[in-house]
């Protein structure tokens, strides 16, 4: 009966061990995908204005949803976001942030010119970002801000606001940005 317990001890030891490996250790994907997305403000019921994303790197996360990305995100039309611009996005958003997504330019100076926070689906066919109002100051400094009443937000396929919206929501589910999408 002894040897029996210690059998099953050591089990169920290995499978908890091999579930916490499984849940809190990231696995990488490569993500290479071009695909639509639009524009809209939510300030605009008829703003509504098509890119082309492409999107190239590595998203590690773990099952919980907790990892990073880091690659490029070129979004046509758009002074930043272009081939060449190291993206970074931290999952999940900060509870006290609107923003997880900061772009490099080639040269490796961080910048904040359309920098925004990013919701994303594991193969980034599906996601849902704010966009940041920067502004250049004299110095030659860029700051960032998002006014809920009057910023933009980028979702993944063609235009149809109910659509768009409803994505960005199921996204936003438990994340600082929840409240951005409800209204």
């Amino acid at each position: 009966m002894k040897r029996r317990s210690r059998v099953i001890l050591i089990v169920c030891t290995v499978l908890l061990l091999l579930t916490t490996l499984t849940l809190f250790f990231p696995g990488s994907r490569k993500i290479d995908t071009t695909l639509i997305a639009t524009e809209y403000r939510f300030n605009d019921l008829d703003y509504a204005v098509e890119h082309t994303v492409t999107i190239r790197g590595y998203d590690t996360r773990n099952l919980l949803g907790r990892g990073t990305f880091k690659g490029t995100f070129s979004v046509s039309g758009w002074e930043t976001a272009q081939e060449g611009w190291t993206a970074y996005v931290q999952f999940p958003i900060p509870a006290d942030s609107y923003f997880n997504m900061n772009f490099n330019y080639p040269s490796g100076q961080a910048i904040t010119r359309n920098t925004f926070s990013m919701l994303a689906g594991r193969d980034w066919t599906r996601f849902a970002g704010l966009i940041l109002e920067s502004t250049e100051h004299s110095d030659g400094t860029v700051t960032g801000s998002f006014d809920p009443e009057t910023g933009r937000f980028l979702v993944s396929g063609p235009p149809d606001r109910t659509t768009a919206l409803a994505l960005a929501l199921e996204l936003a589910k438990g994340t600082s940005l929840e409240p951005l999408f409800t209204r």
